[in-house]
């Protein structure tokens, strides 16, 4: 997972290089303000820790797959989200957040612009882990980070490319053993669809 996370981060890095290369940051225009519908996909990472009071705690990784739905607005400097994802894990009946973000957009050409952003949401998840009868139910908030680039691939269409941090800190307790799930990231593309509301 590591890898492919590289992987992704290293192809960013070089298609927005070819992109800025020749560009003055000057010629960027944008009009007015934008409503969008995003599409997306993505791999990531979610830490779990068992304890059960006696025995060390012992901590899992979960590679995941996932696939979502935003929509929001955008104006030159600034996008304004709320979105769904749904992530594919083994040990997980489902796992899926339902949050709202907001990114700050530095225009770095007429074709690119990177982004730093916040998010916030809920977390529902139901977690029944091999070998155990029980089954971990969780609805908590979470609150995290983002960063990538938007490629403009015309007027009403943008590939974004980026990678999101979750921290949870929510708990499930039964019978003494207790699961904790703590940090989540991710990886994503996303095709959003751009127009204008009358």
């Amino acid at each position: 997972m590591k890898n492919k996370l590289n992987k992704i981060v290293l192809s960013t890095l070089l298609v927005a290089s070819t992109l800025v290369a020749g560009e003055s940051t000057s010629t960027y225009t944008f009009d007015d303000t934008y409503s969008f519908v995003g599409i997306e996909g993505g791999v990531g990472r979610l830490d779990v820790e068992r304890s059960d009071g006696t025995n060390p705690s012992t901590l899992k990784k979960y590679d995941m797959f996932s696939g979502g739905l935003k929509i929001g607005a955008q104006t030159e400097n600034y996008k304004v989200y709320l979105n769904a994802n749904y992530y594919d894990a083994d040990d997980f009946d489902y796992l899926a957040t339902y949050g709202v973000g907001i990114q700050y957009m530095f225009n770095l050409s007429k074709r690119l612009d990177a982004f730093l952003g916040v998010n916030g949401g809920i977390a529902n998840m139901k977690f029944l882990p091999a070998g155990e009868a029980n089954t971990r139910t969780i609805s908590d908030p979470y609150f995290g980070g983002e960063a990538g680039v938007n490629i403009h691939m015309g007027q009403k269409v943008d590939l974004e490319l980026g990678a999101r941090f979750y921290s949870m800190d929510a708990s499930n307790s039964i019978a003494d053993v207790k699961y904790t799930f703590d940090n989540m990231i991710s990886a994503y593309a996303s095709v959003n669809f751009k127009f204008k509301m009358n």
